[in-house]
């Protein structure tokens, strides 16, 4: 199969320590292999705060961009700035088009959507400021920045009890992010992760589950910050990650079908994964990732596997996804 050039769109951010920044070369190096591993060849094209003067002179007709930026230099978050530049030139890439990733990048933006299309989700409000507290009454609720991702925000603290709790969580979130916050009841269920790629009749990868078994408390069964990125931390250790995940086939598909469709309802392009909580066998969605983690340890490449395809067989697949929208 003849396969364009694929440009290896990358973000570098100066507020990188060196070792984070030698952590994303190797990623980007793996990926390049990997893809050249498949039979794309590929050149890194590597962007701060400019997307079109790297570009200039390249051409969207004959070339593919893998869009693996996370923002920009100053604009860690600008996912959808980059989606649009791209779209502005003319470029086929891979991942899902601006209006997606603007929207997921929104917490309330893509739950008004879910809610609309009457996919389950926590019930939920965003607040600016704690004075109107009083104006919530569902407890538990989980109190987390409504325009950031990684888990960016949550701590240990974030499961609220009560009003007095919520104000202080809403006081936190604005002072530290400057931003709303979002309030959402808590359910201190199972958390399933749904990884899925395709586009027309997308296709749900083997289910990934978070192991709640050595955290006694249920208000702390959930990934907060420390317990996604400090590796020397007893929630990082003691919450693995199960993939293919240990669940009856009803509510798997169940969990599928729930994915899928707001995969479906956000517009979702190529791949993404859905983050879900199950209460009373009721799978309900609190986070939509367009764009998802595509690192050699993450959960969806670990779903791909499981599935039976290597590191390059899953960026080719994509590839592939993405060429079919070049300009003839």
């Amino acid at each position: 199969m003849n396969h364009p050039p694929v440009l290896l769109l990358g973000n570098i951010d100066s507020a990188w320590t060196p070792e984070l920044a030698a952590e994303c070369q190797k990623e980007v190096d793996l990926m390049i292999e990997a893809l050249r591993g498949a039979g794309h060849a590929v050149e890194l094209i590597e962007v701060r705060r400019d997307v079109r003067g790297p570009l200039r002179g390249r051409d969207p007709r004959r070339e593919l961009v893998f869009n693996w930026c996370e923002g920009l230099d100053g604009q860690p978050n600008a996912y959808d700035v980059v989606a649009e530049t791209l779209e502005g030139l003319g470029f086929a890439f891979t991942g899902s088009d601006a209006w997606t990733l603007a929207r997921t990048q929104n917490k309330a933006d893509f739950k008004v959507i879910l809610d609309r299309e009457g996919i389950p989700t926590p019930r939920w409000r965003v607040f600016t400021s704690a004075r109107d507290a009083g104006e919530w009454t569902v407890y538990p609720a989980i109190v987390k920045p409504v325009a950031e991702h990684a888990s960016h925000g949550l701590s240990v603290n974030s499961v609220v009890d009560d009003v007095t709790g919520l104000r202080r969580q809403i006081d936190a979130v604005m002072d530290t992010f400057g931003v709303g916050a979002l309030a959402e009841e808590f359910i201190a269920g199972r958390e399933i992760y749904t990884s899925i790629w395709g586009n027309g009749t997308p296709q749900a990868l083997p289910l990934h589950e978070v192991d709640f078994g050595d955290i006694d408390d249920p208000r702390r069964r959930f990934v907060d910050y420390e317990a996604k990125w400090n590796s020397e931390s007893f929630r990082y250790q003691h919450m693995p990650e199960r993939c293919p995940a240990d669940i009856d086939e009803t509510l798997a598909g169940r969990v599928r079908s729930t994915a899928l469709a707001a995969y479906r309802a956000l517009r979702c392009r190529d791949y993404g994964r859905i983050d879900l909580r199950v209460r009373d066998g009721l799978p309900c969605v609190v986070d939509v990732n367009p764009n998802c983690d595509l690192s050699p340890d993450s959960g969806f490449v670990i779903a791909a596997n499981v599935a039976g395809y290597d590191y390059g067989a899953m960026a080719s697949r994509i590839v592939r996804w993405a060429t079919a929208r070049m300009p003839v």
